[in-house]
């Protein structure tokens, strides 16, 4: 590989030569002597070495602007949702991208279009384009998840759906410290490792922790016990879908959706085969895993 493409992607990163020598795991001499030329002829390894970092560090620039481009997408069009196909399809376009995934996208000729408006949810389509780590480089204004390296980026919940789950959170928390339980409720917020990668990071409403062992300064690794999604429109197909296989099939006990347009509750139990029950706002739910000693009728909140 031709040393000087090597520096003019160096440079078009950003990178210094320490940057790139730590990022490589070489000696930061060893580099600088081959970007200045000083090493005419540098090893075989060597090279791969730092083809394969500045690969790295291309692919992540290239994420890290797709993503900021949503966002700031987002941002000019608050009341709008966006249909990532549609947005990634006007995206290539603009950007004149082939049809690789974006991570690996190359250059090729091609006119920049406008993007148009468009509907849908948010997420990015190819397993790995997202890592947790990744995620501190988009932000705190949204409520942002992560499945299969899916990037999803939700709205902050209406005011009825927080009330909702503040009761709920009450009721459960009353539960269980009137039986001196061990089990932990969250309902501020807590992030769950679910896979325990760095592919799948999700923010249920509520959580119901039996194990502190799964606890960790950044949230709870892998499943919790119970699981409670309060759905709206734009999650639906979500919440009954891909992540009710990823809760189930990650060992959580027990797994509730709360649908406030349709007055339903759904609830998932572990099992083979899982078991599914369906109730209404007025029915009082047993919780499976205490047993039914615990019930709650949805209505009341």
């Amino acid at each position: 590989m031709d040393i000087s493409e090597l520096k003019k992607r160096k440079k078009a990163l950003k990178l210094t030569t320490a940057e790139l020598a730590c990022l490589a795991q070489l000696p930061v001499g060893t580099v600088s002597k081959i970007m200045t030329g000083e090493t005419r002829n540098p090893s075989y390894l060597t090279i791969e070495k730092l083809d394969k970092v500045l690969s790295h560090e291309e692919m992540l620039s290239r994420v890290r602007a797709y993503v900021d481009e949503i966002l700031k997408y987002i941002q000019e069009h608050p009341d709008e949702s966006v249909d990532q196909v549609q947005f990634e399809k006007n995206y290539r376009r603009e950007h004149g991208l082939d049809n690789a995934p974006l991570p690996y996208a190359k250059s090729e000729a091609g006119s920049a279009d406008a993007m148009d408006k468009f509907d849908g949810n948010l997420a990015l389509s190819h397993r790995g384009n997202v890592t947790v780590q990744m995620l501190d480089e988009i932000g705190e204004d949204r409520r942002i998840e992560l499945i299969d390296g899916h990037l999803i980026i939700n709205e902050y919940p209406k005011m009825g759906h927080q009330i909702l789950v503040q009761n709920l959170g009450r009721i459960i928390d009353d539960f269980i410290r009137s039986r001196n339980g061990d089990c932990r409720v969250f309902n501020v917020g807590v992030n769950v490792y679910l896979d325990e990668d760095d592919y799948t990071l999700v923010g249920p409403d509520i959580v119901v922790l039996c194990d502190d062992s799964r606890l960790c300064d950044n949230g709870i690794m892998g499943p919790p016990d119970w699981v409670i999604e309060i759905t709206s429109p734009s999650t639906r197909a979500r919440d009954y879908g891909k992540k009710m296989h990823k809760y189930m099939d990650a060992g959580v006990r027990e797994y509730w959706i709360i649908d406030p347009e349709k007055e339903k509750v759904t609830t998932y139990i572990e099992g083979e085969p899982m078991m599914v029950y369906i109730y209404g706002f007025e029915d009082e739910i047993p919780v499976y895993i205490y047993d039914g000693k615990l019930k709650i009728c949805v209505g009341e909140l």
